[in-house]
């Protein structure tokens, strides 16, 4: 089973390895936030217990001086943030999303596609930005910029397997079973 850190926070482990030279090599610290994170073990459809986290907040400092937080939440709703903060924690920066414009479009196609998952609702715009510079690419062959390359997928996948083990260990006497 791929775990939260490899399908819902994936995203934002690729946004690491992207921007904050956050790799396996790099890592030189992670502090989970203890309060705020939390595992859950529940059955599968085949009976077989799985532990992952339902909540997670951790900061990662790399070996080349750079500090990066990441929080997420299986039941948070369907807004997501980013926000930049300067060493002493001022917010400098925050993107959210859906922003209104989104939310316009989530309204549309909610009725148009009645049953699909919320969150594509919201990311659509990207999704078909996505596309068409992939699509781009493979009939031009120009470099599809700002996607991420087969490296960054690489390197954010090998980061979810090497803090899913650490981050459990830290929150071994956490884990609720229902």
């Amino acid at each position: 089973a791929e775990g939260m850190l490899k399908n819902m926070a994936i995203h934002e482990l690729a946004l690491l390895a992207s921007f904050y030279d956050v790799t396996v090599d790099n890592i030189e610290s992670v502090v989970v936030d203890k309060d705020f994170s939390s595992m859950q073990t529940l059955p599968g459809p085949s009976g077989k217990e799985f532990t992952d986290f339902d909540k997670v907040k951790f900061t990662i400092k790399t070996k080349t001086g750079k500090a990066v937080s990441v929080q997420a939440d299986r039941c948070g709703g369907d807004t997501s943030f980013a926000m930049v903060s300067d060493a002493d924690g001022k917010e400098m920066f925050r993107h959210c999303m859906p922003d209104e414009e989104d939310e316009a479009n989530v309204s549309v196609l909610e009725a148009k596609y009645p049953g699909a998952m919320p969150y594509f609702f919201s990311q659509d715009p990207d999704y078909i930005t996505v596309k068409e510079r992939v699509a781009k690419m493979c009939v031009t062959g120009e470099e599809a910029l700002d996607i991420a390359t087969i490296d960054i997928a690489i390197a954010a996948l090998s980061v979810g397997e090497y803090l899913t083990p650490l981050m459990q260990k830290e929150l071994s006497g956490t884990v609720a079973s229902q």
